[in-house]
């Protein structure tokens, strides 16, 4: 099994190039910075739960398809098997980042950076 940020870096790069979109595009869709986006696709940061849905929503996939390996979502499967093994998979990571964060995301984007400290 591949390391999760691998995962995540190839699988958001992959899919935002399927829509044509620049980094800079993704980072306007999701309020955040091209820094940002870049980092994750390079593996160097990983997102929040609630950065992981909003990138999921802004490259129209679910978001348990951002960490599934080249080899099950490219693979040969039929398509019932392979919707199968997704709704496994994402009930699997439900439970998880449910089981980590909690139900509920009121937490602002952790890719948002103020440039103004407080006094």
């Amino acid at each position: 099994m591949a390391d999760v940020r691998a995962l995540l870096a190839r699988n958001m790069k992959k899919y935002r190039q399927r829509l044509g979109l620049s980094q800079a595009a993704l980072a306007e869709r999701l309020n955040c910075s091209t820094t940002f986006v870049g980092n994750v696709e390079i593996g160097k940061r990983f997102p929040s739960s609630c950065n992981l849905d909003r990138i999921a929503k802004a490259l129209d996939v679910k978001p348990a398809w951002l960490f599934a390996d080249a080899d099950y979502s490219e693979s040969a499967l039929g398509l019932a098997e392979r919707d199968a093994s997704r709704a496994q998979l994402e009930r699997d990571l439900l439970e998880a980042v449910s089981r980590v964060f909690g139900a509920g995301c009121n937490a602002p984007p952790d890719c948002v950076v103020s440039t103004h400290e407080q006094k």
